[in-house]
C-alpha cells in the first residue's frame, strides 16, 4: 500500500493553482492575524475551561444529541469532552485487560510494539452502547446543506486505532500538528473545495462542519473520514499529566495554517507540509502554538473529541502520580468512502496487523499478528460486527429514501 510521492511536483502544482491570488490571500491573512490574537487572549484567560464539556446523561436526555448551548461552543472551538460515557470501573477493567494482553505478549514473544489495536478489550470498548451513542451525537454536529451527501450520521463505521499507556516521568509528547493529510489540502481539487471560502479571501464564512465534500473525499492517506478524532480516557489526566493540548479555534486556526504557506516567505519549499500530516512548528506557526491549551481534568470513561482539522499536541511533561492512558476511538459516519476502508481493514484485523492507514505511513506493521488472545469477530456484538464491516447494516422503516440508498450502497461495497 506504500506509494511513491513527488513533493517537488506536488508543490509546483499548488503554486500554479494559486498563481495570481496573492493580493486577496494577503488581505485575508492580515484580517486573520488580529482575530487569532484575540482568540489567543480569550483562551489564555479561560485556560482549560475554554474547552466545552457536557455530561453523557445530558446527551441521553436530549434525545441523543449534544445540548444546543454546547453545540454553539463546539462549532466555535472544534472540540468537546463528553463526561462519564463509560463507567470508570468498567474502563479500568478494560485497561487492565489491555495491559495484560500487551505486556504479556511482549514478554512471551520478545517483540516490543509502540501500540496495539486488536485486543479483546479494545473490541469491547469500540462497541460499547454508550460510546456508540456519544459518537452518533458527535456526527450530528456536522451537516449537509446540499442535501446530496451520501452519508448517514446515525450509523457508524469504525477506524481501528491504537492506545497509549504513558507512565509518570516518561517522555512521549508531540509537537503541534494536524492529521487527515497535509499538502493534499492545497493539491487535490476535491479537498481544496472544502476550503473555498478561505481561498476566496472570506475565511470568516468558512464552515468547518459541512460534510458534503468530505464523505467521498479520496485522499492518499488518512483514508477514512473521521468527523472527530477522539479517545476514551483510561486514567485520570490533566495539566502536566502528559495529555493532549488543543487549539480550540477551529475556523481561525484552519485559515491560518492554510493561508500562511501561501503568503509568508518563511515557509520555504522545504518547509511546506508533506503528504500524511502537517507539522506546525512553533517558529513557523506561532499563533497556533500560543493558542494551544491543555484539556480540563478528565477521569476514566470520559470521551475527548476534536475536529479532523484541529491542531493539537501532547504535553512533553508528565508529572502525575499515575499513568496517563487512552484508547483512541474516533467518530466516523457511514459513507461509501468509509465502507471501502472497512473492506481493507477487515483483512488487517483478521491478520492482527495494523490498520491500512498505519501501514501506508511506512510505520512498522507491528508484531501484533504474533500475539495470543487477540480480539476476533467472536468478541463482537451485532452492533460491533456492523461497525467493523462483518455484518450488514439495516435501514429503519422511518428512514428516508436517501438513507436507505446509502445503507444499500455501503452493504454492497462490504459484500452483503
Amino acid at each position: 500500500m506504500v506509494m511513491k510521492w513527488d513533493q517537488k511536483a506536488a508543490l509546483a502544482t499548488v503554486k500554479e493553482t494559486f498563481a495570481g491570488k496573492d493580493d486577496i490571500l494577503k488581505q485575508s491573512y492580515e484580517r486573520l492575524i488580529p482575530a487569532m490574537e484575540q482568540k489567543r487572549e480569550e483562551i489564555k484567560a479561560a485556560g482549560p475551561n475554554y474547552i466545552p464539556t457536557c455530561e453523557f446523561q445530558d446527551v441521553v436526555d436530549n434525545n441523543g444529541r449534544i445540548p444546543e448551548d454546547v453545540v454553539k461552543r463546539v462549532r466555535d472551538t472544534g472540540c468537546l469532552i463528553i463526561k462519564n460515557v463509560i463507567d470508570d470501573e468498567e474502563v479500568l477493567q478494560y485497561k487492565k485487560e489491555i495491559q495484560e494482553y500487551w505486556y504479556g505478549n511482549e514478554d512471551r514473544t520478545g517483540k516490543k510494539v509502540r501500540s496495539i489495536q486488536n485486543s479483546k478489550a479494545q473490541v469491547k470498548m469500540r462497541q460499547h452502547p454508550n460510546l456508540i451513542k456519544a459518537m452518533v451525537a458527535a456526527n450530528y454536529l456536522w451537516h449537509d446543506p446540499s442535501g446530496e451527501a451520501d452519508w448517514v450520521p446515525s450509523k457508524l463505521m469504525m477506524y481501528n486505532d491504537g492506545c497509549r499507556i504513558r507512565l509518570p516521568g516518561n517522555p512521549g509528547g508531540m509537537d503541534a500538528h494536524v492529521d487527515s493529510g497535509g499538502i493534499d489540502r492545497w493539491l487535490l481539487e476535491d479537498y481544496r473545495e472544502i476550503y473555498n471560502k478561505v481561498w476566496e479571501g472570506k475565511w470568516e464564512e468558512h464552515d468547518p462542519f459541512i460534510a458534503t465534500k468530505r464523505v467521498d473525499l479520496d485522499k492518499a492517506s488518512n483514508q477514512l473520514f473521521r468527523a472527530f478524532q477522539g479517545w476514551v480516557s483510561l486514567s485520570e489526566a490533566g495539566q502536566e499529566k502528559g495529555t493532549i493540548r488543543l487549539c480550540p479555534t477551529i475556523r481561525e486556526q484552519t485559515a491560518y495554517y492554510l493561508l500562511k504557506p501561501l503568503v509568508d516567505p518563511e515557509i520555504t519549499d522545504k518547509r511546506w507540509p508533506y503528504l500524511q500530516s502537517m507539522g506546525l512548528r512553533e517558529e513557523l506557526y506561532p499563533l497556533i502554538n500560543e493558542c494551544l491549551v491543555t484539556i480540563p481534568d478528565v477521569q476514566p470513561g470520559d470521551y475527548v473529541l476534536w475536529h479532523c482539522d484541529l491542531a493539537h499536541s501532547v504535553e512533553y511533561t508528565h508529572n502525575g502520580e499515575k499513568d496517563s492512558s487512552v484508547a483512541y476511538i474516533p467518530a466516523a459516519p457511514m459513507c461509501s468512502l468509509n465502507a471501502k476502508y472497512l473492506v481493507a481493514q477487515r483483512k488487517t484485523f483478521l491478520e492482527g496487523s495494523s490498520c491500512p492507514d498505519y501501514q501506508f505511513r511506512h510505520e512498522d506493521p507491528t508484531f501484533e499478528p504474533l500475539f495470543e488472545n487477540r480480539g476476533s469477530e467472536e468478541d463482537m456484538s451485532e452492533a460491533g460486527k456492523q461497525l467493523m464491516g462483518f455484518a450488514p447494516y439495516t435501514a429503519d422503516d422511518n428512514d428516508d429514501q436517501r438513507t436507505k440508498d446509502v445503507v444499500a450502497k455501503c452493504n454492497a461495497i462490504l459484500g452483503f
